[in-house]
């Protein structure tokens, strides 16, 4: 008996193997839960799993994109937004697979938000305001009725089985800043539908996406420093912090019956409210990775970002998809830098002489400057190692010497080719453009954004590190270029002052 049994659970415990073995994983999103099903958005369509994981079905194959998918109460069909006729309209789809329903024509977004407790979708779109911001509507689906939430700006709402409504404000900007602290920051606010609406968080940072159970609004916050699921009461007190994630943000998150399914990275995570246990749920796609296969492209040349002449005009460099091509400009062979794997490179320039490029690479992790020659032979070498910040395109001085670049954060510097190392040069952080060197590369004149917005021109001296200005900061100076003989400096410059006010901002509208 005990052999029976211990080959039986060895057999499903290779069964379970099995399956969790299968498909591949994803990048999971929008994720929601009823019961003992979640739906979520990957590869662009919309997918359904267990809740204990395993391997997801596919539930739509559209080529547009669906995403928000959302539960109807009863469990029968799923709510969602998807462009299939441009705009992002709304759609329902039966929960086992089916013909779809479009519920909206509005050509303003339409993004689905949730079910009202007796069925009734609820989305948001700019179609039915007067100014540009979000609002809440409902859809009733047996009479087809759309009915406006009395609030000229809301977005992310959730209704209570008493009706009562919790929303934020203002919507989503879709700016990818992190531990955004400001004006615009998502407010959670409450409205009965009689009195005015009311704010219930206090935090300066992001409070969004709120969801209600048994008297307590769950929502997703920054306050320990990374977006985690957190909740309050009612009347926005009792703050409690539920999960503790250290690394990676809580994007996205719905709740049933007291689970909460959320986005965490790039996977689905399920929160257990009366326990506080989280856990990751192994989910696996069966795809055939269309995205993956090799495709043929008729206009290969979308993909260039970035196009450098060589000294004598003869053959360009051309950065396009991570790769490095040197191409004549009328007959001759192509040079393509490809023979390296995994390795992505941006920016490409011919050297001051023509016989080398030079290139950002990613290799070590970080984008370091490179050097290899032109011809394609020989080894690349490696022109700095220093590298915590996204780099830009640099420019090397007429006599080689000099490479100068920019980075993310604004700033200027000028790197040695020979000691490998860089000088910043910019005195702020506001912007920097146009760069360019003079002929006997001694000089370097660059354009930088004062602390007014205003661009001035700046010259540094690479023998004594001196730097001064050409240009005052009280005019817009730009596009600097030097004349052949180095003596002079030519640019644009717009200084002729009009009191003229065009709009109500006037001409530093933003």
């Amino acid at each position: 008996m005990h052999a029976r049994l211990s080959g039986l659970f060895l057999f499903l415990l290779i069964g379970i193997n099995q399956l969790i073995s299968q498909g591949f994983e994803g990048y999971y999103q929008y994720p929601d839960i009823h019961d003992k099903t979640i739906v979520f958005t990957a590869e662009g369509d919309i997918w359904r799993v267990p809740v204990v994981g395993g391997l997801a079905q596919r539930l739509t194959t559209h080529p547009e994109e669906e995403r928000y998918p959302v539960i109807a109460p009863d469990g029968k069909s799923i709510a969602y937004s998807a462009t299939y006729e441009g705009p992002t309209e709304v759609y329902t789809l039966p929960l086992d697979g089916g013909m779809i329903t479009r519920w909206t024509y509005e050509a303003e977004s339409s993004v689905v938000a949730g079910w009202t407790p007796d069925g009734k979708i609820i989305y948001q779109t700019w179609a039915f305001n007067k100014r540009p911001d979000e609002q809440l509507v409902t859809i009733d689906l047996k009479s087809k009725e759309k009915s406006v939430v009395p609030l000229y700006q809301a977005s992310e709402g959730v209704q209570n089985e008493k009706g009562v409504w919790f929303f934020i404000r203002p919507s989503d900007h879709n700016d990818a800043a992190k531990r955004y602290v400001g004006g615009t920051a998502r407010q959670i606010w409450k409205f009965d539908g009689k009195s005015e609406a009311v704010k219930l968080t206090d935090y300066d940072g992001e409070s969004f996406h709120p969801m209600w159970h048994d008297g307590r609004v769950y929502f997703i916050s920054d306050r320990d420093g990374i977006m985690n699921i957190w909740s309050m009461n009612a009347d926005g007190g009792d703050v409690k912090q539920h999960t503790r994630h250290k690394k990676y943000d809580v994007r996205y998150a719905n709740l049933d019956k007291g689970r909460i399914v959320y986005q965490h990275a790039a996977d689905l995570w399920l929160l257990d409210v009366a326990s506080g246990k989280y856990e990751k749920v192994d989910i696996r796609l069966a795809s055939d990775l269309d995205q993956l296969r090799e495709k043929w492209d008729e206009n290969p040349s979308r993909y260039i970002t970035a196009v450098h002449p060589s000294p004598k005009g003869e053959k360009v460099v051309v950065t396009a998809r991570g790769r490095v091509f040197v191409v004549p400009v009328k007959k001759g062979r192509t040079v393509a830098f490809t023979q390296q794997k995994d390795v992505r490179h941006r920016d490409a320039v011919f050297s001051h002489d023509g016989k080398n490029i030079i290139s950002l690479s990613d290799e070590s992790g970080e984008f370091e400057f490179v050097q290899f020659a032109a011809d394609g032979e020989g080894e690349i070498k490696d022109l700095t190692d220093d590298g915590d910040l996204l780099r830009f395109q640099g420019i090397p001085s007429p006599d080689g010497q000099w490479i100068a670049y920019d980075d993310l954060e604004a700033n200027m510097y000028v790197l040695n080719v020979s000691s490998g190392e860089s000088k910043k040069i910019s005195t702020t952080q506001e912007g920097i453009r146009g760069f360019t060197w003079s002929p006997d590369g001694q000089w370097l004149a660059f354009v930088q954004s004062a602390l007014n917005t205003m661009t001035q021109i700046k010259v540094y001296n690479v023998n004594d590190e001196s730097i001064f200005d050409l240009t005052t900061d009280r005019a817009n100076s730009f596009n600097p270029r030097w004349s052949p003989d180095g003596k002079f400096l030519y640019f644009l410059s717009d200084r002729s002052f009009t009191s003229l006010v065009g709009s109500p901002w006037g001409t530093r509208q933003p």
